[in-house]
């Protein structure tokens, strides 16, 4: 890691923290054995956040080739935590966790998850510095994120109508989540690949 590297690390880390407790703050009726065990103590998420972080890139700096993939990988939790903050704060204030608007609410919070990381990956993660042809750079990007976009909406859209209404003692916004945490499995190298390859690859 370079010098720069840490106000950046610092801040993203405080972001995620923040949608972190979100996330704790609209799913605590979800998992109520989890809330009374944690209560009290959220607010050190502020504090951990930025020790986790620092020592996860720390672990991977000792690997020059490895170093860019896991400033991916921290992006990508931020995006994760953002997008399941942005999609359980809508699912909380609607009441609605399935069918064709859970849908629509997981493509605005994957949407803006990913122009949250469309920057970090840019300047940061690739140091992609091109002014010319940015327009061009920001189409390929929304291409890459588009293909993203309908693996990460089908597959989290498939799993909670295929799964969700099964019953059970898992509710219907558990289950959302579930289908939030599956899709993202099958996005996480397709985003790699894809703007490490056709977005942010330094062109002569």
């Amino acid at each position: 890691m370079t010098r720069s590297d840490y106000p950046i690390i610092f801040i993203i880390s405080e972001i995620n923290a923040l949608f972190i407790l979100l996330l704790f703050f609209t799913l605590r009726a979800e998992m109520p054995g989890v809330h009374s065990t944690l209560v009290g103590g959220q607010w050190g998420i502020f504090i951990l956040s930025p020790v986790v972080h620092f020592l996860f890139l720390g672990f991977f700096s000792r690997w020059s080739s490895l170093v860019q993939f896991a400033k991916f990988c921290v992006i990508s939790f931020s995006n994760l935590v953002i997008d399941f903050g942005i999609l359980n704060l809508l699912i909380y204030y609607s009441g609605v966790a399935e069918g064709v608007l859970y849908s629509v609410f997981k493509a605005a919070s994957f949407i803006l998850a990913n122009v949250n990381g469309y920057a970090w990956n840019k300047f940061w993660t690739f140091r992609s510095r091109e002014v010319e042809g940015w327009m061009n750079q920001l189409i390929r990007f929304f291409a890459v994120v588009g293909v993203g976009l309908v693996i990460n909406v089908t597959v989290a859209s498939y799993v909670v109508a295929e799964f969700g209404g099964s019953g059970g003692s898992i509710s219907s916004t558990l289950w959302a989540n579930i289908g939030a945490a599956v899709s993202l499995i099958f996005t996480l190298f397709w985003n790699f690949f894809g703007l490490k390859y056709l977005v942010f690859e330094k062109r002569p």
